[in-house]
């Protein structure tokens, strides 16, 4: 599936111990087909824009609850690093923790432009 949707190991440059932490997202993915993939990456838009605008007007709860979107998408589709990675959003915008999301929001917005 990750072949299908572009590499994800830069995810692993931003969250710690990630192999370890993405295995309780991984589930069997037998029934992902074309059209799962197409609305995943359409929605996966939709809410990297929510962060980007819960960002730009420091709205802590806009990215929480978008990044707990990401999360549950993510091991569903294949894809157990992008859930990893909308977990961390979620607890430091928890905390109300925005500026350290900056580089996860962009690396993310960056990696979506390659797969569609």
């Amino acid at each position: 599936m990750a072949n299908i949707l572009g590499n994800t190991e830069w995810v692993a440059d931003l969250v710690p111990e990630l192999n370890a932490r993405k295995i309780q997202f991984m589930v069997d993915t037998d029934e992902v087909d074309d059209e799962l993939i197409e609305v995943f990456v359409d929605e996966l838009k939709r809410l990297a824009g929510e962060l980007q605008e819960g960002l730009k007007h420091s709205d802590a709860d806009m990215v929480r609850m978008a990044a707990h979107s990401i999360k549950g998408m993510g091991g569903t589709i294949g894809l157990p690093e992008i859930s990893v990675l909308g977990l961390e959003i979620e607890l430091l915008a928890r905390d109300n923790e925005l500026l350290p999301i900056i580089p996860f929001v962009e690396a993310l917005a960056a990696w979506i432009k390659t797969i569609g």
